[in-house]
């Protein structure tokens, strides 16, 4: 990245005893420093040297935005001011040590150039460029759409100050302070100084590929001095939202980008960035979602996982839908009537998929991301035939397996009751039957007898038998839930051994 002799001063100001005098460009056009040969007696335009005072030439060819970073002073000094950038090292320093201080002003500069080209690529949200660039800038920054409303911060502090509500939007009165100091310049290019409600600011009008105004960039000094060459790299950084915006004109109208980022985020449990923790707050509890898995039906005719995506966020408004491995992960609000039109989608793309509950407390969406994996498989186990599973309708079977752990079913039967199944094996009369009936009928013996086709005194006598061999009261509320879960456990091993 080229750079401008004002950032080249800062840069080593943090180092070195420097000044800086003399015309000076704020046009970023210097590339990396040369050294100065004592044979040459000519400075080129746009160029970056590196010279010690007592090898400056009497009085050398002085091109156009030329810049020279001289180590030590000498009474030749004055020519060179009079006549190029010069930016003077004052005490005595290394030669290669101050040569390396530039190129790692250059080195940062190129990362944070690099960075900002890859989150283009990616199609990277406009939160991810400004906290990318807030290491170079270092002042707050938001960004305004057209209907000046802020759709990204980098300091949630910013959003007092400016009295936005929780969808950005500025209160009335900060927005004709605002649109006041600008004078609605909003076909101005180029960076603009303004004071908004006593506050320094730097702004950068935003243009789509028509030229139609699109936002602003708007750099929060606060009562700091503005920087010599803060411009153009403000300039720059416009350039760069403006390339996204053109790449994705959307961007600046929906939130579908930044909400999709942060579902990635939360479900990546990856650490949460000061911006998006801000579009958490202001969306979190505010919609009720639930989460979709989606896999494969089978391994013929796959249709690409981004155009079901696509496919998903077109069918299913204002929702968000991630390629994750092996398959997909959506987001949709939870409404009346999509249990239809999900079953509809999922037939017609050959998917099988599983749903969590409904929530909207976005901190929790690893817990209902883990509820739709879960019902997709245990429903796959259970109902291989089906396409379409709910975890409510599988919650019991999943807190069953959950609660089994690594061991079998058996492992956790109580005394008598595996010489009981051995009893049933080789006996017309099915104690274990029994005992299932009984307490799905909740303990009633005329039911239960009904269910059984048996006489009533014969089901309270064989009642009696298993309680007896099980050694176990069933009016005691532990022991028939721990016989009821054991049942459950039995029955649901039959099915996975089936399948």
């Amino acid at each position: 990245m080229k750079l401008n002799g004002d950032i080249i001063y800062r840069g080593l100001k943090q180092k070195y005893n420097v000044s800086i005098s003399g015309p000076c460009s704020t046009e970023l056009v210097l590339g990396r420093p040369q050294f100065y040969m004592e044979s040459e007696d000519v400075f080129a335009s746009d160029c970056l040297y590196l010279a010690t005072a007592e090898h400056l030439p009497h009085r050398p060819q002085i091109r156009r935005n030329s810049v020279l970073v001289c180590i030590g002073e000498n009474i030749r000094m004055k020519y060179y001011s009079d006549r190029m950038c010069l930016i003077t090292v004052h005490n005595k320093a290394d030669f290669f040590r101050v040569f390396q201080a530039i190129q790692d002003i250059y080195d940062r500069y190129d990362s944070w150039e690099k960075e900002l080209y890859r989150y283009l690529l990616n199609e990277g949200d406009i939160r991810s460029i400004l906290e990318c660039s807030e290491k170079i800038i270092n002042k707050p920054m938001i960004v305004l759409d057209a209907s000046f409303r802020i759709i990204a911060v980098t300091q949630e502090d910013l959003l007092s100050h400016w009295d936005a509500d929780n969808n950005g939007f500025l209160s009335s009165q900060n927005l004709s302070s605002f649109l006041h100091e600008s004078d609605l310049m909003t076909e101005k290019k180029g960076a603009i100084r303004l004071d908004v409600n006593g506050v320094k600011t730097l702004n950068v009008n935003l243009f789509d590929q028509n030229d139609q105004y699109q936002g602003c960039l708007c750099i929060w000094q606060g009562d700091a001095d503005f920087d010599a060459g803060e411009e153009r790299l403000a300039e720059f950084l416009a350039w760069m939202l403006e390339q996204a915006i053109r790449k994705n004109p959307q961007i600046l109208y929906n939130e579908q980008s930044s909400m999709k980022a942060l579902f990635r985020t939360l479900l990546e449990e990856q650490p949460i960035t000061p911006s998006q923790r801000w579009a958490l707050n202001a969306a979190n509890r505010k919609t009720e979602y639930a989460c979709v898995c989606l896999e494969y039906s089978g391994r013929k005719n796959r249709i690409p996982a981004s155009y079901i995506c696509d496919l998903f966020e077109e069918t299913f408004p204002n929702s968000c839908a991630l390629i994750t491995e092996p398959d997909m992960v959506c987001f949709m609000e939870n409404r009346e009537g999509t249990r239809e039109k999900l079953n509809e989608f999922v037939q017609s793309m050959n998917l099988t998929a599983g749903v969590s509950e409904g929530f909207s407390d976005l901190y929790s969406i690893r817990i209902y991301y883990a509820q739709a994996l879960s019902a997709l498989g245990n429903g796959q186990l259970m109902k291989p035939e089906e396409k379409l599973y709910y975890f409510s309708d599988y919650a019991l079977t999943s807190l069953i397996i959950n609660s089994l752990g690594d061991l079998p079913a058996e492992a956790y039967f109580p005394k008598g009751l595996k010489e009981l199944l051995e009893h049933d094996s080789s006996s017309g009369v099915s104690y274990f039957e029994t005992l299932r009936v009984f307490l799905e009928e909740n303990m009633s013996f005329t039911s239960a007898a009904k269910r059984l086709y048996v006489h009533r005194s014969t089901l309270i006598d064989r009642i009696a038998r298993i309680e007896r061999d099980l050694q176990i009261n069933l009016d005691n509320s532990d022991d028939r839930l721990l016989l009821e879960i054991i049942l459950k456990a039995v029955e649901t091993e039959k099915l996975i051994k089936q399948t």
